[in-house]
């Protein structure tokens, strides 16, 4: 849990980004950073992601606007002035130079004396624990060890913001996994504020104090990543992180907690109302597949509907059931699997149900 500040760390105010005054990559950006943070700038690509990291690294500037870090306007810094570390995707690092001296590259073009660099680098190695390969040339690395240089590499110099670039999508799933944990058991022992760039809604959602979900250069909803799954703002944060069951139709009725969704087959659901709502208005369920009972008796479900089973997949510790409900088809429910389980056939009629309060309903556009 951070501990909260009277003053954000990093600041975005009024940000835009254009390269021809008509196409904006990023659109009034406004949000802070807190020290201490992990921070995940998460988005499909072209959402403005990576834009809005490298105007805060200084490799771009923004059209409008301003970027504080503390107190002290960034804009007009240069990247070398701005004394924040940062990791790329390929890892940028020198084929020519051995891992000590990769990580030594940050300290010698600030000039820190060779004596103190010695004890820095050798700090940073054992940090990332690969003293041992402090003679190796990259490539004579694996990814991950490549990926672990180029993390000590930004943090040895004892920046108080480091910046990561989707740093760990060159590696394959196990690795990347692993690298997660190990960035984040970093974060946590060394307290540094991290911004990182990713596409990978898990990835984010795993090592993350707060997700900044972005799309067409605007931020949709910047949260923990548990409000983000459990109660997103709008459809696009619903449809983007995890899988959800969006059917859409318009607002029958809505009071200050909920509303009723009526669909265009004459079905209504009723469900938590999200910010915006109000009668007459096109909506979208959000509703997570975990969240529905399948063939059971839930008499206190105030949502009730059958559906056509369409497809059953074995996926180890859940089955995933694909039906059509209210005319829609590749509605998705997963059920826990069972030693006992008795598998639905195909073609049947099964009865779904959920709870008011398992689900929400949220404006359609969050573009």
């Amino acid at each position: 849990m951070l501990a909260s500040v009277s003053k954000p760390f990093v600041t975005f105010s009024s940000i835009d980004k254009t390269y021809d005054g008509e196409t904006f990559v990023t659109r009034n950006l406004n949000f802070a950073i807190e020290e201490g943070e992990f921070l995940s700038l998460l988005g499909p690509s072209g959402s403005g992601k990576t834009t809005t990291l490298m105007m805060l690294a200084g490799f771009e500037a923004p059209s409008s606007g301003s970027i504080l870090l503390g107190e002290s306007r960034l804009n007009e810094a240069p990247p070398h002035r701005r004394n924040i570390g940062m990791v790329f995707q390929n890892y940028a690092l020198f084929p020519n130079m051995t891992v000590a001296q990769n990580i030594a590259f940050p300290l010698s073009v600030r000039h820190v004396p060779k004596a103190e660099q010695k004890g820095l680098v050798e700090r940073a190695l054992a940090m990332i624990e690969l003293s041992h390969l402090a003679d190796r040339r990259p490539a004579q690395l694996s990814g991950g060890q490549q990926q672990r240089v180029a993390l000590a590499r930004a943090l040895v110099f004892e920046p108080k913001l480091v910046l990561m670039d989707e740093p760990l999508g060159a590696l394959d799933k196990n690795l990347r996994e692993t690298m997660q944990y190990e960035i984040k058991r970093l974060h946590e022992k060394l307290g540094v504020t991290m911004v990182y760039v990713t596409h990978d809604q898990s990835e984010a959602l795993t090592m993350s104090d707060r997700v900044a979900v972005f799309h067409h250069g605007r931020i949709q909803q910047i949260a923990p990543p548990r409000d983000l799954y459990e109660d997103p703002e709008n459809a696009f944060v619903a449809n983007f992180i995890g899988e959800n069951n969006g059917l859409a139709g318009q607002v029958a009725a809505c009071d200050r907690a909920y509303a009723t969704l009526a669909l265009t087959s004459g079905i209504s659901i009723r469900g938590r109302a999200g910010a915006g709502i109000a009668t007459g208005k096109s909506a979208v369920l959000a509703l997570r597949p975990e969240n529905i009972a399948f063939d059971a008796d839930a008499p206190d479900h105030a949502n009730r509907l059958a559906g056509t089973i369409d497809e059953v997949i074995y996926c180890g510790d859940h089955w995933r059931l694909h039906l059509t409900v209210a005319g829609h088809n590749g509605f998705i429910i997963k059920v826990p699997n069972r030693t006992a389980m008795v598998l639905p056939e195909l073609g049947r009629t099964a009865t779904i149900s959920w709870g008011q309060d398992d689900c929400k309903i949220v404006v359609a556009d969050g573009s």
